[in-house]
């Protein structure tokens, strides 16, 4: 899977983003001026758990990330809002400023000269260099590589495992990026993609030290060798336990209020929310189904934050086994969901209810697209009826899930709207999450309960990666020749209005074939502390809310 996931214990879950989402930021006017604070500029979050890696060239989405931008910046970067702001480069490229040539096929970057590394040494375009080849290196399999298969040489490189290292060589020399001189990087594409520049504004294209690498190898990324470039600096980490990271004094840019952000790494939602309670924690999640009994605790509730999130969670059907293969049952399921009782019993009153997969606050939403899939018990059975069951208890369907956390309440609640609203027997089949796992990526499955969320803001994140033909991501292994074509002009159309328009049109031929059934859109729901001030949360957060602007948090009681 090369996508973000979700952690969301009922599948083997992909999840991942795309388009602009208006970040839920902080209401206060006029930052304190430095030095002014006299509260220690400290902070302590959840991460909830260990990460896999937390190298930027191979590291995944969610609490991975939460690390990593902690302590690098990127060429681009998002604003609270998602769009796009120039980080390390002096500008964002365009065709006006000469940065992307006018077939769209070469991008320029200018960096800007006064960006350092926290042992002080410049960040140059050769860094840039050597990042983005070495994500794309078949020997490090970097989950995120495919995304930037869009540069020349890249996929021919990434797939060269069988090559002979002189083979390899040659391939990675033959990857379009180039360091021009110190401060400018060229990257050349097959073709055009409109959308490659929010792939520079993600960690895999982050600059890495070569010289670091090279003389820890894999011990780099542990303290004092995780050398970045970003507002903080890794000072310890104690594995299974926490992170702690101070202010980078070297820091290039402005630098943050915090002296310290410590991550601890408490699996236990309940024994966080505890250290919550006892001033441990500055923000905790809350357990599931306690959500109503926050909000009506007068204590608490003052302490709720909840924003929307990029993310759109489905019942996905297996459209290449019977009965899935008739277009009439999926509609006849879709339309059988309560999806405002889901809310409202599944989830505490958190998310909002949906009929189609883009969700609000991102290019491409269309709030009535699968409208017509909206609770209605009675069009449900007609659905039904015409797809061959008029006799309801005729249709024989599964659902497997991973049998841990939440699942299996989320898979009783679906079992009972199908008897209750189709008169259907939805037959349970929990499994070991592994198990689970190996049925799922080999789509095996019959249907399942799946989530996607953005990794940059766009269509293109969202659409052609899980429904185009054998795409990496599509598990109901769905086929339209309609939508590839589509998908396929949709890719490279430079003219925006077109694009969207294209990606528009692609959106309601999925919705009308309805490969999943489209259930609800997540929110983030958490507690923090009143003396936590300037918090900038956003549509894309990973772990932690608002991990993406840490560095415009401080303390003030």
């Amino acid at each position: 899977m090369n996508k973000r996931t979700i952690v969301f214990s009922l599948m083997a879950t992909l999840i991942t983003l795309s388009l602009v989402f208006t970040g839920a930021c902080s209401s206060e006017e006029g930052k304190p001026k430095p030095g002014s604070l006299k509260d220690p500029q400290e902070i302590t979050l959840n991460l909830g758990g260990e990460v896999v890696t937390i190298d930027p060239n191979r590291a995944s989405w969610s609490n991975e990330r939460s690390v990593i931008m902690q302590c690098f910046d990127g060429l681009l970067a998002f604003n609270a809002d998602l769009s796009l702001k120039a980080m390390v480069a002096k500008e964002i490229p365009t065709v006006a400023n000469k940065g992307i040539s006018s077939d769209g096929k070469t991008y320029t970057f200018k960096l800007k000269t006064n960006v350092t590394w926290s042992d002080g040494k410049k960040v140059t375009a050769k860094d840039f260099e050597y990042s983005i080849k070495r994500m794309l290196s078949p020997d490090l399999a970097a989950e995120y590589a495919s995304f930037y298969f869009a540069i020349v040489g890249a996929e021919n490189y990434f797939s060269a495992t069988e090559k002979t290292a002189a083979e390899k060589t040659a391939l990675r020399n033959a990857v379009g990026v180039t360091a021009k001189d110190d401060y400018t990087l060229e990257i050349k594409l097959n073709d055009a993609l409109p959308t490659f520049i929010n792939l520079m504004a993600l960690w895999p294209s982050y600059p890495v030290r070569q010289d670091i690498i090279e003389q820890y190898g894999e011990t780099w990324t542990a303290p004092p060798h995780y050398i970045g470039n970003g507002p903080f600096v890794l000072q310890e980490w104690v594995q299974q336990d926490h992170y702690t990271f101070v202010r980078n004094e070297n820091y290039w840019g402005t630098k943050p209020y915090l002296t310290k952000v410590t991550y601890e790494e408490i699996t236990d939602i309940n024994v966080c929310l505890a250290a919550y309670r006892n001033n441990e924690h500055d923000q905790a999640g809350v357990p599931a189904g306690t959500e109503k009994a926050i909000m009506a605790d007068a204590t608490l509730s003052p302490e709720i934050v909840r924003y929307a999130q990029l993310t759109t969670y489905a019942w996905q059907f297996n459209v290449t086994k019977a009965p899935y293969n008739n277009k009439l049952v999926r509609q006849a399921i879709a339309t059988a969901i309560d999806r405002v009782a889901y809310i409202d019993k599944v989830r505490g009153g958190v998310g909002k209810p949906t009929t189609s997969w883009i969700p609000p606050g991102m290019p491409g939403y269309d709030a009535n697209l699968g409208s017509q899939y909206a609770f209605n018990p009675t069009k449900a059975r007609e659905l039904l009826a015409q797809a061959g069951y008029s006799d309801p208890k005729t249709l024989k369907i599964k659902f497997q899930y991973a049998n841990t956390g939440t699942n299996p309440t989320i898979a009783a609640f679906l079992q009972a709207q199908m008897k209750d609203n189709l008169g259907v027997d939805l037959t349970l089949e929990p499994m070991d999450p592994k198990a689970y796992s190996a049925l799922y990526n080999s789509k095996q499955f019959d249907s399942c309960f799946t989530g996607w969320g953005a990794d940059y803001p766009d269509p293109d994140n969202w659409l052609p990666q899980l429904y185009g033909t054998n795409a990496g991501n599509n598990k109901t292994q769905y086929s339209s020749a309609q939508f590839d074509a589509i998908a396929a002009q949709a890719l490279k159309e430079l003219n925006e209005t077109k694009r969207l328009q294209l990606w528009a049109d692609a959106a309601k031929i999925v919705s009308d074939d309805l490969p999943m059934a489209y259930i609800f859109n997540r929110e983030t729901f958490v507690l923090k502390k009143p003396w936590v001030k300037g918090q900038v949360t956003t549509g894309m957060d990973g772990q932690i809310a608002g991990d993406m602007f840490l560095r415009e948090i401080y303390i003030q009681k």
